[in-house]
């Protein structure tokens, strides 16, 4: 049997969607989430934008139909937001999509200055599987969040009178200038770097910001002023080390984007995307739209705003059973039953140098169509059902899809997918862009591709209204 294909072009039954409009506008909103924390910050401001309120979760919530609603966790990392359905979830099920925050990369150590052979150095430690030579001898930029403990006119600490903790304000800083550079070693001092090349993560990556006469204080001091916040008076902080380039519409005909950190925030793009277009084709929908963007995926998801923990599973009880709608009757746990979830993770194009490392009947291609991940060891959350569920949705959206299934003899990673069927024991399909050199500094993906998810996308939230 031969997955059904339907052609690039066919025009979509939804209102069209530009592949310009929408790679363009996926290039802006890239280069300004550097960290989980500034995606979140721009998913909040996007949403916002288009009438959606926070909701806080340690306030009594009243739940009414065709509100626009969104929740941070705590440590502004996650985010989910909802529109809230005309029937209550008891009834309906919710149409979730879930994608996360986190890439592979370098964050600074809590004491990260050091000096020497005449330069100032950051200290580094490494965030998930990334590409470590990707990162030697590009300009870097600094990005993240900055803790102070607030404290009185005599430097006394301020305390919650409800928790009994310190009260600690966070600030976003990006540095959108190449403060810092990863120097590799010349070729003259070793000879068998093309044939071995093996990068030491303790000693080889630490970053060069400063030479010269220049000591750690005056660097700190050069920091401070352009991240406009005093960093020797931080009491804490969650600091990365991010690419300078930006993102960049390549090939000669414009087709692709290459840039950092497409894995995962192409996907958290695609479905904020999705539930704002979702919203003007009908803001009062049956079903309760859900996207549910998280942190640390890919570190296992085993923290407190991973798709590991409780955030989606509380959020959506608590939702269902403040519908005002709902039943005294009802158990807020029936909503599960009949919930979609679609896990949205960047997925492996055939690479056309090394085309023998996929499977020849799996190899999605760039720029035609969006991918079904399959893997019979439960990395993935496909099953037969919910992969023919995504087909009707693509068909219906007019969306090419491709299948992906790691070669035998290849290990495969995984995504949020089996963790959240397994927490809420939800329908889960596992889908994806193709794109190449997943966990690099510079990885690509097509334009056309990121079109075809989002159509992909909306049609599953709006039920094919549109």
């Amino acid at each position: 049997m031969a997955r059904k294909q339907i052609p690039v072009e066919q025009p979509s039954l939804q209102s069209p969607l530009q592949a310009d409009d929408v790679a363009d506008d996926y290039v802006r909103w890239l280069h300004v989430s550097p960290t989980p924390h500034h995606a979140v910050q721009q998913a909040q401001r996007r949403l916002q934008a288009q009438g959606f309120t926070e909701l806080f979760a340690a306030d009594a919530w009243k739940v009414e139909p065709g509100q626009r609603l969104y929740v941070v966790h705590p440590d502004g990392k996650s985010l989910i937001g909802l529109v809230i359905g005309r029937k209550p979830p008891t009834e309906t099920g919710f149409a979730l999509i879930g994608a996360h925050t986190d890439s592979p990369d370098l964050r600074l150590r809590p004491n990260p200055l050091l000096e020497s052979a005449g330069t100032v150095q950051l200290a580094t430690h490494f965030h998930g599987g990334l590409i470590r030579r990707s990162w030697l001898d590009r300009p870097l930029a600094l990005a993240g969040c900055v803790y102070t403990v607030l404290r009185n006119k005599k430097g006394i600490p301020v305390f919650n009178p409800v928790t009994g903790q310190p009260i600690v304000t966070r600030q976003l800083v990006h540095i959108d200038a190449p403060v810092a550079v990863i120097p590799d070693l010349a070729i003259h001092l070793d000879r068998e770097k093309n044939d071995k090349g093996a990068i030491n993560p303790a000693t080889a990556l630490n970053a060069v910001i400063g030479s010269g006469l220049v000591d750690s204080g005056e660097i700190q001091a050069l920091l401070s002023h352009q991240a406009g916040i005093d960093l020797a008076k931080a009491d804490g902080f969650d600091l990365h080390l991010v690419s300078h380039a930006p993102p960049l519409r390549t090939g000669v005909d414009r087709s692709m984007v290459t840039g950092p950190r497409h894995d995962d925030l192409a996907m958290v793009y695609c479905g904020l995307r999705a539930m704002l277009d979702s919203v003007d084709v009908d803001e009062s929908p049956v079903r309760t739209r859900v996207i549910a963007f998280f942190d640390a995926e890919e570190t296992g998801s085993q923290t407190a705003s991973g798709a590991g923990s409780n955030f989606l599973r509380d959020t959506l009880i608590r939702v269902a059973a403040r519908h005002s709608k709902a039943s005294v009757r009802d158990d807020p746990q029936q909503a599960f039953a009949n919930t979609f979830c679609i896990s949205a993770d960047m997925a492996h194009a055939v690479h056309p140098n090394f085309a023998d490392l996929h499977d020849k009947l799996h190899a999605p291609r760039i720029n035609q169509g969006v991918v079904i991940k399959v893997n019979a060891s439960d990395r993935y959350a496909t099953t037969g059902h919910t992969s023919a569920v995504f087909l009707g949705l693509c068909e219906t959206a007019g969306v090419t899809v491709q299948d992906y299934v790691v070669r035998q003899d290849m290990a495969c990673g995984t995504t949020i997918g089996p963790i959240t069927a397994a927490n809420l024991g939800v329908q889960v399909v596992d889908v994806g862009c193709p794109m190449w050199a997943m966990h690099s500094t510079a990885e690509t993906l097509g334009c056309s591709d990121l079109t075809a998810m989002v159509a992909a996308m909306r049609t599953f939230l709006t039920g094919g209204v549109g």
